[in-house]
């Protein structure tokens, strides 16, 4: 399940679900940095890299929220997109766009059924997204993953995103005009990185700049998705909070997890001190792997961009393990 979990995404100008397609360039925009990557070949052929490229930007040049404008240094974040852009390529105008977490509400939703026709049930999705969204869900678009069905119980991942907000980060990208055939959130990105752990259940601990994000995965699905932004200014309690507060998710999970917590995954992005790993796997007591891309995807790349692609390019890894 966790292979194709980026099943249904937000396309392009309207609310609508859309089946997954691997754009042939991927930009990822997160607090502290925008990343390009061009991408070859298939899953059947085997992946690559082709073209990599990352630049800095300072800090809080974008601010991710949900309701209101997330790019606040315009000017700066429209020169390092323009840079980024000519770097890896237009290829035919399609891009996908990973976007940070605190941007979009990723909600996982229960319901005794849902109407078979797609219209009607991403409606009823809305309605209850309407108390977990701080605009008028009116102004959403949103999307839903099926993520397990049974007869009286059905599981959903939903995914929404101010439309207003969307098209900022898109504008910043208007010169490809294909428009962004995917817009997904960072951690939805990475759950394909993850093992089939069949009944086993599993946490991955995302950490990008100030932004956490905690997922628990069971009998193969999330049961538990907590976002939240961190003070990264006082750094003891930063870390803290971060091992804390997998323990809170752990612990408000354990009615849902009938079987003992098998692996805890852990990725940062710019890398975090070991220290913080030890705090982690202390509080948890259990040993904690860090999250990393396939070696395999960047036999393309100079030595210099692997390294980037290692420390920063997990998401996009994700999004070419996910892809058909």
């Amino acid at each position: 399940m966790l292979s194709s979990l980026v099943h249904r995404i937000l396309g392009r100008g309207h609310h609508a679900t859309a089946r997954f397609t691997l754009p042939p360039v991927v930009f990822e925009v997160a607090p502290g940095f925008v990343a390009g990557a061009a991408l070859e070949g298939s899953r059947r052929k085997g992946r690559r890299v082709r073209k990599l490229s990352l630049q800095a930007l300072s800090p809080r040049s974008v601010d991710p929220h949900l309701s209101r404008a997330n790019i606040t240094n315009t000017e700066e974040f429209s020169r390092v997109t323009s840079s980024l852009i000519p770097a890896v390529g237009n290829a035919d105008g399609r891009f996908g766009l990973v976007l940070p977490d605190g941007a979009m509400r990723v909600a996982l939703l229960s319901f005794e059924d849902l109407p078979h026709n797609s219209d009607a049930a991403e409606a009823l999705i809305r309605w209850r997204m309407k108390d977990k969204l701080p605009f008028n869900v009116e102004e959403a678009r949103a999307t839903y993953q099926v993520l397990s069905q049974a007869p009286g119980r059905i599981e959903i991942l939903a995914l929404a995103m101010r439309a207003s907000v969307i098209a900022e980060y898109e504008a910043a990208f208007s010169s490809l005009n294909g428009g962004a055939a995917l817009i997904v959130p960072a951690t939805v990105a990475l759950l394909p990185l993850l093992p089939e752990a069949g009944s086993s259940a599993q946490m991955l601990i995302h950490v990008c700049d100030q932004w956490l994000t905690i997922v628990v995965i069971a009998d193969g699905v999330p049961c538990a998705w907590r976002t939240r932004e961190l003070d990264p200014a006082d750094l003891p309690n930063y870390e803290r909070e971060i091992a804390t507060e997998a323990a809170r998710v752990l612990a408000s999970t354990r009615e849902q997890v009938h079987s003992d917590l098998s692996r805890v995954w852990f990725c940062a992005r710019p890398a975090a001190e070991s220290k913080l790993t030890a705090m982690i796997s202390e509080t948890l007591d259990r040993d904690v792997t860090p999250l990393r891309p396939p070696a395999e995807l960047v036999s393309m790349l100079t030595p210099a961009d692997r390294s980037i692609f290692e420390q920063f390019g997990t998401t996009i890894a994700g999004l070419m393990a996910n892809a058909t």
